[in-house]
């Protein structure tokens, strides 16, 4: 938020003390959710909370006629997050999630790619995350605090896709495997396809010998692929490669 000089971070709340302390000078700062919305001078609540809270938050903000900015996953069920967004409706504030993914460098490339048609029509796209040892911590590891790969990066990279291809999806597979954790899933691979005939297929796993982000995007006229942690685009067309080591991404 410092980047916007039109944003200015006035009032923080939290159950825990020792976190508030962390809040920078000047900060206001409460001890729960109720006293700043009934003290502090604001009109949008950002919702960082773990997210079984979510809801209960959203609503208090919105009752308070506050703009919500919820993180994801905003919610555990359909029917919560439904709740959500009739409780803002209802109250004429505006509800959106913070999904900062929608920013990063590598997915600004490829939907540029995608934007413009560079490889021509196209019928492929494979976005990829791989991790190492698989373990996880904290929240992650527990079901009901929608613990698992799937609410954490998987909620980031299917946005990505629905946000690049804006089109119907007609058909879904998923396949969600706990590898190493017994408890939360730490293996996924989801394949979606639109109706305007994009294929777009998402892999994601914590358990591989190096870490590894790609993508690929595959055309009539061409195809294009990234690795943003080698910081080396590739990109072919009827045969030709040419790479540019031109990008600094920030990963």
């Amino acid at each position: 938020m410092s980047t916007f000089d039109e944003i200015d971070l006035v009032a923080v709340a939290d159950t825990n003390p020792e976190q508030l302390k962390d809040a920078p000078e000047g900060v206001e700062t409460y001890a729960n959710i109720d006293e700043m919305l009934a003290n502090a001078d604001i009109n949008v609540v950002m919702v960082s909370t773990p997210n079984p809270s979510h809801p209960e938050m959203v609503k208090k903000a919105a009752a308070a006629k506050k703009h919500v900015i919820c993180e994801k996953p905003a919610a555990m069920s359909i029917a919560e997050y439904d709740e959500m967004v009739a409780a803002c409706k209802e109250n004429g504030v505006i509800f959106t999630v913070h999904q900062q993914r929608r920013w990063d460098t590598d997915y600004r490339i490829m939907k540029e790619v995608y934007d413009k048609n560079m490889v021509g029509d196209m019928y492929i796209i494979k976005s990829q995350l791989y991790g190492v040892n698989g373990n996880m911590h904290d929240w992650h590891i527990y079901p009901e605090m929608g613990g698992g790969m799937l609410y954490d990066w998987g909620v980031h990279l299917i946005d990505q896709m629905l946000d690049m291809v804006k089109s119907e999806v007609v058909s879904l597979y998923a396949d969600v495997q706990n590898v190493i954790n017994e408890n939360v899933d730490d293996y996924f691979k989801i394949i979606l396809k639109f109706k305007n005939g994009v294929t777009a297929e998402i892999e994601l796993g914590t358990y591989y010998l190096t870490p590894k982000r790609a993508w690929f995007i595959g055309g009539k006229k061409g195809s294009f692929g990234l690795h943003p942690r080698d910081l080396h685009i590739l990109f072919s067309e009827f045969g030709k490669i040419f790479s540019f080591f031109s990008f600094i991404l920030n990963i």
